[in-house]
C-alpha cells in the first residue's frame, strides 16, 4: 500500500465484531488526530489513532461530553496594565489567554469526552476543533462552534441513549 493510497477504515475493526455505521470524525491526513467511529448496531464507539490498535467502547462508558473553549471572557478579570505586565513575565501563556479575552477572542475550542476505561478508571478524550486565535462575533467562530457542538450532540445522544 503506498503512502498516499486510502484505506479501508473497517479494516481494523473486523477481529473486534465493530462495524461502522458512522464516521464521527475523520480528521485531516497528516495529522495526531483520531478517527472516531460509531456502531450504532450494537451500541458501541471507536477511537483510532494512526498506526496504533482501535479502542472500542460502549455507550454507557460516555461519562460526559461538554464543548470547552480557552480565552473566556471570566478569565480576564479585572486586570491593570501593570498587572498584566507582570503576568507576562511569570506566566505569558495566561497573559496571552488574558489579552485575548479581553479582545473577545477565542483561543481554541474542542470538545472533551470523559470516559470509563476500566475498573474506576476515568480518562478523558480531548478532540480539538480549533487551535487558532478567532474573534468570537466572527462567521469562521460560529462555524467552528457548529462542529463542535455537533460532534458533542452526537456523543451526548449516545450517552442518553445508554441511559435509556
Amino acid at each position: 500500500m503506498g503512502l498516499f493510497s486510502k484505506k479501508v477504515p473497517q479494516q481494523a475493526f473486523d477481529a473486534l465484531g465493530f462495524t461502522i455505521t458512522d464516521t464521527l470524525l475523520d480528521p485531516p491526513r497528516f495529522t495526531f488526530l483520531p478517527s472516531i467511529y460509531q456502531d450504532a448496531e450494537h451500541a458501541k464507539w471507536a477511537v483510532k489513532y494512526r498506526g496504533a490498535e482501535p479502542a472500542v467502547f460502549g455507550y454507557a462508558d460516555i461519562l460526559q461530553c461538554e464543548v470547552v473553549e480557552s480565552g473566556n471572557a471570566e478569565e480576564a478579570g479585572k486586570v491593570s496594565n501593570q498587572e498584566l505586565a507582570h503576568q507576562i513575565i511569570a506566566n505569558p501563556s495566561k497573559a496571552a489567554r488574558i489579552n485575548a479575552a479581553k479582545r473577545d477572542m477565542c483561543l481554541g475550542m474542542g470538545v472533551v469526552v470523559a470516559v470509563r476505561t476500566g475498573e474506576g478508571e476515568v480518562s478523558k478524550l480531548e478532540i480539538p476543533v480549533m487551535t487558532d486565535e478567532v474573534k468570537r462575533d466572527s462567521a469562521l467562530y460560529r462555524s467552528y462552534r457548529s462542529v463542535a457542538e455537533d460532534l458533542a450532540g452526537k456523543f451526548n445522544a449516545m450517552m442518553e441513549q445508554a441511559r435509556s
